[in-house]
């Protein structure tokens, strides 16, 4: 807290506070537990970037059809993530268990971030064809909605820790990777100047790589013993599995016509 010139405290805004809570999430050298965590987690992490629709949208030409279905499948995921971490912010205790007050502004401050992503994806979507009411009511394929089910289901039964992992690290994590794989095949497809319609990509492939690291030192932070590595662990496992299946399956509807206005 900062003390002005006449000797008062003052309470930080919430930008510089956030910004001071990110500050105390560099990352750390890794317990040993942590380091073999992410060498064991790595062939299903691997697995979501090697998906059929990203290695066709480098390799080209690109997969317009692919890609409708795609965005309208995911972006019940996507819509979810704030509520998602809304839900396990909850369980923090403003200091009653190690780490979770760091947790809990985190979260607070990232939840408003990913206030905007909606939208954004929303013209995303727009840019392939895709309208706002055909986007917000569409059912995604059992696959993706398997994903959006376990994702509610580790915020809620789940430990804290094992949240950040299934969301945050998984989730988030191989959005980073795969959007610098594809964003140069759809700023070829759009054009540098449509910004509208890149938003989405270029926020995760160059500016939200911070957020995965940033939980990943919450998930070091939070977790309580062995047995809660294990879990986390698995939480981590069966996101990525799970992201990698939604991907395949809606990447093999893409020949399902999509409604365009």
């Amino acid at each position: 807290m900062a003390i002005t010139t006449d000797g008062h405290s003052q309470v930080p805004s919430r930008t510089r506070h956030h910004r001071r809570v990110k500050n105390e999430l560099t990352e750390t050298p890794h317990p040993v537990w942590a380091r073999s965590m992410v060498d064991s987690l790595r062939p299903d992490w691997t697995s979501v970037l090697e998906s059929k629709i990203f290695t066709e949208t480098v390799s080209g030409p690109f997969p317009e059809d692919a890609w409708r279905r795609i965005v309208l499948d995911f972006f019940c995921v996507v819509e979810a993530f704030p509520k998602y971490m809304g839900v396990y912010l909850a369980k923090t205790t403003f200091g009653q268990i190690p780490g979770d007050h760091l947790a809990r502004d985190w979260l607070i401050g990232n939840i408003r971030t990913e206030a905007l992503h909606a939208q954004w994806y929303a013209d995303w979507a727009a840019a392939l064809g895709i309208g706002f009411e055909e986007l917000v009511s569409h059912r995604p394929c059992p696959e993706v909605g398997a994903l959006y089910d376990y994702l509610w289901s580790v915020c809620y039964r789940g430990s804290l820790a094992e949240a950040f992992g299934a969301v945050n690290y998984a989730i988030e994590g191989t959005t980073g990777e795969w959007t610098r794989l594809i964003l140069p095949a759809f700023r070829e497809r759009y054009g540098e100047d449509d910004a509208s319609a890149l938003r989405w990509l270029v926020e995760h492939a160059e500016y939200d790589d911070a957020h995965p690291r940033e939980a990943f030192e919450l998930i070091k932070l939070t977790v309580r013993d062995e047995a809660e590595q294990a879990k986390v662990e698995s939480a981590v496992r069966r996101s990525l599995e799970l992201f990698r299946r939604a991907f395949d399956a809606s990447y093999e509807n893409r020949a399902i016509t999509v409604n365009i206005p």
